[in-house]
């Protein structure tokens, strides 16, 4: 009976075009989250390929010109990495991502040769910062003795007779 009760609902339901319509909304969402999440993947996929962001500087040997009569000297020079590029086709060399970055930093660093190796650390500074947390917990400590004893002098110099005005 209850088979034949269904049977019958889904004719009425499949004959009539409210019932597809809702079939059809019910897909709605689903069929979007799929073409969301391709358009997700698909935006990931890059035209340029992966980068590479292998930075860092090497030192450079290179033929230092003299005038004439004098004797030719070398010396040496930081290059970033991303900047050794050769020329294309048409003899253009073009800066790759990553280079103007790196030229940017060699040219505000103080000393050039700590790009290609960096200066030996010192000892830990834990003594100068001890001290400082022990004389602020002091002078805290201070504090609220200094506050406390002029509290007790203010009472006792009052006595009984003074008054907050209410407060």
């Amino acid at each position: 009976m209850i088979e034949a009760e269904m049977n019958e609902e889904n004719s009425t339901m499949s004959s009539s075009p409210t019932a597809s319509i809702r079939k059809t909304w019910r897909l709605v969402p689903l069929l979007a989250s799929v073409f969301l999440s391709l358009g997700l993947l698909a935006g990931c996929q890059s035209s340029m390929g992966p980068m590479n962001w292998t930075s860092g500087y090497r030192q450079v040997a290179v033929a230092n010109p003299q005038p004439s009569g004098a004797v030719a000297g070398s010396q040496s020079v930081t290059i970033p990495n991303l900047c050794q590029t050769q020329p294309d086709d048409t003899g253009l060399v073009s800066l790759p991502p990553g280079c103007a970055n790196d030229l940017n930093l060699q040219l505000m660093v103080a000393n050039p040769q700590d790009l290609t190796r960096g200066q030996e650390m010192g000892p830990a500074q834990a003594a100068p910062v001890a001290n400082a947390a022990r004389e602020r917990l002091n002078d805290r400590e201070r504090a609220s003795e200094r506050r406390a004893m002029l509290e007790n002098e203010a009472r006792s110099a009052m006595g009984n007779t003074a008054t907050t005005n209410g407060l």
